[in-house]
């Protein structure tokens, strides 16, 4: 267009034949271009197959994308692009369609990275032989899919010195403040009436049921360190992202062998999930970790001290943490108070870029009679689980010496 109108104001200007000519040349070429990507991009239907709504870091996102030409016109040139918020995910094919031609493909790719995700609409968008003109036309609606932690087995894993069962719960009272129901969360089929919170449904306006916090003696709590601050590494190749499928594969161990387990993590938000059982459980675990972030919230003495009602008597806590700042070893050491049996596991912040001393943080550790786990960037998790820091240390030591 910008050449055409220099061509014209040339022409005009210098009143040479030549320019003239061009200028009618450049205005037929222009029609031509768009009359034929308009012809192009029309009568296309676009239909898309989403096989699965719903899977974990690693698995296939899978799909079958079908597009049949409703025209006599051959179509030529045509891009088709799955528009997704999924970072890293392109899915783009190019291809031509004959008269009233039909092609349809199957595209995998791996899911990388957890969270909620929308998927499509699909794009379709072509332009003319001398790319003068562009069309794009859209089809279908956005889907959602949701991406849970990746989730690994950990079979080797055993906490120290905790009486866990799964024989039923054995609730007692706790020796601190906590009230009988502690929050609400909406209403799942199979409540009874008696646990809606009216107040809170009135104002929501939705069912909301209450959620009891009495304590068991063979419960877990996973306390997921989410502060912002101390976290390394970007997108799914981060601290953050590590811890949090630890957390997963604690919650799925616990789970198949009928243990009570929860979750409680300060981020972007609080996030607290009580300790219960069952795949309906499970579940509603698995979405709150696919979309909590780290935060400015909180930090983990903070979280420790604060959250005194959640360390209730004979409860198994395990805490997942990647700082060394000594502060929350302090407010940890209190926690004897409440006859927990405490396990830490530590991301090593050093294996993705950090640069903290974390030789005096396992050492702290150890004088309160802890003896953390450390998983590094890139470890097989079952095998850094399966035994701790201090015992692989011994280990190691001990094969050397003996060689």
């Amino acid at each position: 267009m910008v050449l055409l109108v220099i061509t014209v104001v040339t022409a005009l200007a210098t009143g040479f034949g030549l320019f003239f000519r061009l200028a009618y040349i450049i205005t037929i070429v222009s029609l031509v271009s768009l009359i034929s990507v308009y012809l192009n991009i029309r009568k296309i239907e676009v239909s898309i197959d989403r096989r699965n709504h719903l899977l974990s870091v690693g698995e296939q996102i899978d799909k079958r994308i079908s597009i049949r030409n409703l025209s006599v016109i051959p179509k030529t040139l045509i891009l088709a692009t799955d528009i997704t918020t999924i970072p890293g995910y392109t899915s783009s094919s190019a291809l031509g369609l004959t008269t009233k031609g039909y092609r349809s493909w199957r595209s995998t790719d791996h899911a990388r990275q957890r969270g909620v995700f929308e998927m499509g609409p699909i794009e379709i968008s072509t332009t003319d032989l001398l790319g003068i003109c562009k069309a794009t036309t859209r089809h279908g609606e956005p889907d959602k899919i949701m991406v849970y932690p990746k989730i690994n087995d950990l079979r080797n894993f055993h906490i120290g010195n905790s009486q866990i069962t799964n024989e039923g719960t054995s609730r007692k009272k706790s020796n601190i403040l906590s009230p009988h129901a502690s929050s609400v969360r909406e209403y799942a089929y199979g409540d009874s009436l008696s646990r809606v919170h009216w107040k809170t449904t009135a104002r929501s306006n939705r069912l909301m049921s209450k959620e009891f916090d009495v304590g068991s003696s063979n419960e877990v709590i996973i306390l997921n360190d989410l502060d912002k601050s101390v976290q390394c590494g970007r997108l799914g190749d981060s601290t953050d992202e590590l811890s949090i499928s630890v957390t997963a594969s604690l919650t799925k161990k616990y789970t198949d062998s009928h243990t009570p387990v929860g979750f409680l993590s300060h981020g972007n938000d609080r996030y607290y999930i009580t300790p219960g059982t069952g795949s309906s459980h499970f579940d509603r675990t698995m979405q709150t970790l696919a979309i909590a972030k780290p935060g400015e919230n909180k930090k983990l003495q903070e979280v420790i001290t604060e959250e005194r009602n959640i360390w209730i008597n004979h409860s198994s806590i395990i805490i997942i943490t990647p700082s060394s700042e000594p502060e929350w070893i302090t407010a940890l050491s209190e926690l004897s108070q409440f006859n927990a049996s405490i396990t830490v596991i530590m991301i090593n912040a050093n294996s993705f870029g950090g640069k903290y001393e974390l030789g005096p943080t396992l050492s702290a550790l150890d004088n309160i009679g802890i003896s953390p786990y450390l998983i590094n960037r890139n470890d097989e998790i079952n095998e850094s689980l399966s035994r701790s820091f201090f015992r692989r240390s011994v280990q190691n030591l001990t094969l050397t010496r003996s060689s």
